[in-house]
Formats: C-alpha cells, structure tokens, sequence
C-alpha cells in the first residue's frame, strides 16, 4: 500500500504535524518514564550499596516480575487489542498503574516479610497493566499514520522512549540517594496519570483508523468470537505467526535481543559497583549511556527513514550490539583505572544502545508491514511471549540461584551474550542475502545501491516497475548525471542490469569491483568497439537485463543530443524487450564526480515495453533503425513529468553499430 491509499489531505501530512501521533507519541514518552523511575527507589529498599549483597540477582529478580505478566498475559492483551478500543485499553492500564504507584511504598513493605522475592510482588499487577498497554499501542500506531512512515515513526517512538528512560534513570538515581523511596513511587503514579490524560486527547481521523477503502477491502473486520471462546481467538495468533515463516523468523531475532538485553541491564549494578567503584549515580549514569546510544539510535533511524530497509537494519544492528556489549565485557576484564574502565564501559553502552535502537526500529516496522491489521494485535501479543519468555530465562538464571555470588561472573556473561549476538547477526545476514534474487555477493551490491540511492539522492520509484521478471530485456532512459545507472537499478531491484560503462571507469579500485560484480560491459570511447557489442548480444541472448542510455554521454542543459541506435539495433537483432524510462530531478554537474556525490531529489519512471513489431525484419536497414530508435525515443520522453520541458533531438546517429557513434559514451 502506498499513500494513495489515504484519501484526505490531513492523512498525507508528516508525522510531527499528525496530532494524533503527536499525542500517542508523547503519552508513550510519560508512560516509559513511569515504567523506570522507581527502579533504583526499590533497590534502595534492598541496601543494593552494601558490597555483601550481590546485587545483580536483585536487578534480575525486579526485572523477572514485571515481565512474568507479559509472558503469562499477552496473547490475552492482543486478542483484546483486536476486539476493543485501543486507546481505551491502554487509558485504563495507565490509570490502574497510577493508582498502584501511589500506594507502593506500603505495598512492598506489606510483602518483603516473604522471602527473597517478596519485595518484588507489588511489580505483578503493575506488570500485569503494561503488557496490557505495550500491544494495543504496537497495534494501534499503523492505523494513525501512513505505511511509508513506520520506520520512522517507530524511531521516533523508541528515540523518545529511551530519552524518557534515561531521564528516569537520572531522577529516579538522585531520588534514590537523596531522597525517601516513597517519592520516587507518588512522582511514578503521576506519569502514569499524564499519560492516560494525552492519550484521551486522541481523535482518531476515523478512515485511517480503520485504514481507509483499499484496507477494510483487504482486512474485512473480525467475526464475532467462535464457538471455541477467547481460547480459539488466542490460537488464531499463534497459528499466524507459526504459519508465516518470516513472522516466525523476527520473533526469533527479537527473543535474542530481549534475552541479551536483560543480561546486559542485570549486569551494569555489579559493574558499576564493583568495577568503577561507583554508587546510585553512578549506576543510573551507566544506564543513562545506554539511553544516549538509544537517543543516538533514534535519531538516525529518523534521518535515514525510509533509505534504511528494516531487514538491514536488524542485521547490522545485530552486528553493533555484540561489539557494544563486548567492548562493555573489556572494562570488566582489562585492568584499567576507575576512570577509564568507566570510559571504556560507557562506549560500549553508547553503541550497544545505538545499533539496539536501529534492530528493534527495523523489527518492529516489519512486523507491522508483514502482520495483517486484523491479527496485529494477537500477533504483537505473541512477541510478548516470545519476548518476555527470552527475558525471564535470562533474569530466572541470574537470579533464582542462591549462595552464589553471580557479581563474580559478570564479565563472562557480558561475553556471553556478544557472542549470541554476533552469531545471530552472521546467521540473519547469510540467510538474507541467500534469499535475494541475486546471489551473495550481487545481493549485497543491490542493496548498497538502493540504500546509497534513497537516502543521498532521495529517489523515489513513481508507479510501477514495468521490467520483466524473466527473459532479454533493454533498459533506455535519457542521461542526466553519472548516478543514472545505481537509480534505474535500484527502480527495478529484483532484477540484475548490466549496464554499459566507460572503460576508464571501469577500472577504478571500488568501481571496479561492482562493474564485475554486475557483469557490465566496458566501452572504449572514441572507438567501434566491436567487442562491446558482442558481448551486449550474449548477454540478451543469455535472457539478462542490458542498460543503454539512447542520449549517450551526459549533455549539459540546451545542447543538442544525437541519438545513438544501439538500443534499436540489439533490440532488432535479439528480439529482446525494450523498457523506456525518465529520469527527473537530477541537477546538471559538469564534473562527473561532483555529479556523483552532489545530493539530489531524484525521480525515476518506467514505461510500457516499447512495440516494435513493425521493424522486426529479417534484415533491419539503416533507416529502420532509425525508425525504430525514434520510436524508442518518444517512449522515453512520454514519461516526462507535466511541468517540465523535455528534450529535442536535434539528429540521428548516422552509426548503427554499439561502438562509439552509437552508446559508447553510456556513463560519462
């Protein structure tokens, strides 16, 4: 779906002039601040600063009961989020968590009397509350804002989370040294309070919500519930994440994550204490680093926005998160002074965070793409479970052990958990490329192109790709900048382009590589190249795509342009089809490397395939050609935009061969 699909001018504005963004955004911000804020108040309630108590089973028995109610509970709070208000759903859970806040010193102080675990009972209903919250919003952003916007929206929405997390972990540090625990917990109830207000603020553009004709078409509403209850309404969740391999596959990828995360959070105390000899501050500091990499993170998943593809960005996020972690694991092993092992922990944290930031951005964008609208609540239900059932191995290891002091071993399990990540990141980065239409190493190529192409000249695809799939084909344009080729590949990736290309380029170190890699042919200009197009014909022959610019070389504004018959002449001699396409918002450079790196608003379309049934003969004269060429030509320039001007040829190539008089000057 694109933005067509929105029918109002209010659904094609940007996100931050969307108000209902704007709200869910900020009551989001409040919310993740509540979420943290009484952390350190309640390790203060368990003397966490005395060196005899090992302090990292404590983080992680704080950490296992908040999250048991998601494990246990979310395939309900999805399957509601499916059926009831979401907004409403998630006003409530913020209400409910206030008034518990509010109450929670007395709480803990009602339930410490049993046992090890018993101070961290009061967390169960506040815990029980948020995984009611956390898919209800997952589900409800798609509906607020336009499909091309989901990546940068869930940045936003992470971005500020985390800015709101280490806000949390600064207050709640210095009311934690400062000040009685009670604060911190009546200040929590308050956000929680805040939150629910900006959510009721909401007024969802009704269309949208329910994401307008083509969607109600695509995703009809949900029956009442079946005979089997809300047990067969909660398998319709499982079922669908079970049967949908890539479902499957970022649900895995996301339990990773969750499961090294939680090692990560239960072992900064330890080091913070132990380590760099540090106290509350000092550990709220440790876990503010880790927000500024989220921040970090945040803020280029924005910029990059749709450029980055969310496949990509879980890969290589992946990749950042076991060297951020490892390098975190080095500040606990190396000897260094307090101060530089501080220092070296709290780069690890930063790019930890950063590349954190990006592979959960990217996850949870595709999986709101992937999930139809109906399951999307049960769906993000079931990543609950799978999410939190990761985290509670993680915390259930580190803290049901007794008469052990986990302390010692933290910079093992620092190690540990790089290295899950590392070897997870290796095994989602073969798998992907494996799966592209290419193999390794042209996939690869692809997508380096299409990210180079989005983000730095900003190009856009208008309408469809009308390359065949299969079978010899040539693809023309005009010839505006050096950059023509990577945007009609990256217009067109599913399918390999062999792009003609000036011999001197060819043999650049990094240029070099890529013109082998794409099987482009070198062309000698000034010269008959005889070779050149030979090799062109077994190409086409061979079924594979052939790029030819019909202009030739790259013309400055105003001067004429001679049409080279290449293009009409190995269409003619192969049978192979001829796609015209126009390049648009492309600024003229007169050195070829200012116009490769210069930024641009590029726009690329491709027409039906030319008909040139009429000038297919046995054997094609040089008027024919000619013909055909001219033919070729007004396809290409059919495709101009309405406001602009389009070029004139001023004359015909008198060449009918590939060499120099013909296409020899491709990519000048």
């Amino acid at each position: 779906m694109n933005s067509a699909d929105f029918t109002t001018p209010a659904d094609r504005r940007g996100l931050l002039r969307n108000p209902n963004f704007v709200l869910l955004w900020c009551a989001y911000g409040v919310s993740a601040l509540g979420d943290h804020l009484s952390e350190l108040a309640i390790l203060k309630t368990q003397d966490a600063l005395n060196t005899t108590v090992d302090v990292t089973p404590l983080t992680a028995r704080m950490t296992f009961m908040f999250f048991v109610p998601f494990f246990l509970l979310a395939p309900i709070a999805g399957a509601l989020a499916d059926r009831v208000s979401r907004r409403g759903l998630m006003v409530t859970a913020d209400i409910v968590r206030c008034a518990i806040l509010f109450n929670f010193a007395g709480l803990i102080a009602w339930t410490s009397q049993s046992g090890r675990w018993g101070a961290y009972l009061p967390l169960l209903p506040v815990g029980v509350f948020a995984a009611l919250f956390s898919p209800a919003r997952s589900a409800l952003l798609p509906t607020l804002i336009r499909p091309d916007q989901l990546v940068r929206a869930n940045g936003l929405l992470a971005g500020l989370g985390i800015i709101a997390t280490m806000g949390a972990t600064l207050i709640g540090g210095y009311l934690a040294k400062y000040y009685h625990p009670q604060l911190a917990f009546r200040v929590d109830a308050a956000t929680f309070l805040a939150s629910a207000i900006l959510l009721l603020l909401m007024r969802p553009h009704p269309p949208l919500q329910r994401g307008g004709a083509d969607r109600r078409r695509n995703n009809p509403p949900e029956p009442p519930l079946c005979k089997g209850g809300w047990g067969a309404e909660l398998g319709k969740g499982f079922r669908y994440a079970r049967s949908h391999r890539h479902v499957r596959e970022l649900l895995v990828v996301a339990a990773i994550i969750w499961f090294c995360g939680p090692l990560v959070l239960s072992a900064i105390p330890a080091v913070a204490r132990d380590v760099y000899h540090g106290d509350y501050m000092t550990i709220s500091a440790c876990r503010a680093y880790l927000g500024l990499g989220f921040i970090v993170g945040a803020v280029i998943v924005t910029v990059l926005g749709d450029s980055l593809r969310s496949e990509i960005a879980i890969t290589w996020g992946l990749f950042g998160i076991s060297v951020g972690i490892a390098v975190l694991a080095l500040s606990d092993f190396l000897p260094l002074r307090d101060t530089h092992a501080l220092g070296m922990g709290a780069t690890g944290l930063i790019l930890a965070g950063v590349f954190g930031l990006g592979a959960m951005a990217g996850f949870q964008a595709l999986l709101q793409r992937t999930v139809a609208d109906r399951f999307r609540g049960r769906v993000f239900g079931v990543n609950d479970v799978c999410c939190t059932g990761a985290l509670l191995v993680a915390t259930g290891m580190l803290g049901l052990p007794s008469g052990t002091r986990v302390d010692r071993w933290v910079g093992l399990i620092l190690a540990a958990a790089a290295a899950i990540t590392f070897v997870a990141a290796i095994v989602t980065l073969s798998r992907r490329l494996q799966r592209g239409p290419h193999g390794l190493a042209l996939n690869f190529c692809e997508n380096l192109n299409e990210f180079i192409v989005k983000f730095w000249y900003r190009s856009q695809r208008i309408g469809r790709s009308t390359v065949p799939q299969t079978g010899p084909v040539i693809v023309t344009s005009n010839h505006v900048g050096p950059a023509d080729p990577m945007l009609l590949s990256a217009g067109a990736p599913y399918r390999a382009i062999s792009f003609l290309v000036a011999a001197e380029y060819a043999k650049w170190p990094i240029v070099r590589f890529f013109v082998r890699t794409l099987e482009c042919i070198p062309v000698h200009r000034g010269t008959r190249e005889i070779a050149a197009t030979k090799q062109a014909i077994q190409q086409l022959e061979r079924g594979k795509a052939v790029g030819i610019f019909i202009e030739g070389g790259i013309r400055a504004p105003g001067d004429p342009i001679r049409l080279k018959d290449g293009v009409a002449l190995l269409a003619l001699k192969t049978g192979a089809v001829v796609v015209p396409a126009y390049i648009s918002g492309i600024a003229y450079h007169e050195r070829v490397l200012r116009g490769l790196f210069a930024r641009q608003h590029a726009r690329v379309r491709f027409g039906p395939p030319v008909d040139l049934t009429e000038f297919r003969v046995p054997d094609p004269s040089r008027e024919t050609v000619r013909a055909a060429t001219r033919r070729i030509y007004e396809a290409v320039l059919a495709l101009v935009p309405e406001p602009q001007t389009p070029k004139t040829a001023s004359g015909f190539s008198e060449n009918s061969s590939l060499g120099a008089g013909a296409d020899s000057e491709t990519t000048k």
